[in-house]
């Protein structure tokens, strides 16, 4: 069945459903339900604020082994830790890369193009 028949039969059954529709279903007035209210509803507010109390917090104690252990050491005895083997500073060294000697170097041309194949 082609598609637009099928799409006129459908329309007839539907309009006819309308009709068939209105003429059984008790006619009623339409319920519009309307307020004095004009604008926007008022922002609600909760009725108390609740708090949370809690007891204030102990005093860190800093005498403790962890809190000890965790301050910062001067730079002097950090390096007298260190063996001095381990302390050997290594050569300074130029890491820059460097470009293969045979890479063909073309900057008018996108290495994308199609235009140098």
């Amino acid at each position: 069945m082609p598609a637009l028949p099928f799409l006129a039969v459908v329309a007839v059954v539907l309009v006819a459903l309308l009709y068939v529709a209105d003429a059984t279903l008790e006619p009623s007035s339409p319920m519009i339900v309307s307020s004095d209210r004009v604008g926007l509803p008022k922002p609600w507010h909760p009725d108390t604020i609740q708090t949370l109390t809690t007891a204030p917090a102990p005093a860190p104690d800093m005498t403790s082994r962890e809190v000890l252990a965790a301050q910062p050491k001067s730079e002097h005895e950090a390096l007298q830790k260190i063996e001095p083997a381990a302390r050997a500073e290594a050569p300074l060294q130029n890491n820059r890369p460097t470009r293969p000697i045979n890479y063909p170097v073309n900057s008018s041309v996108d290495r994308f193009s199609i235009q140098g194949q």
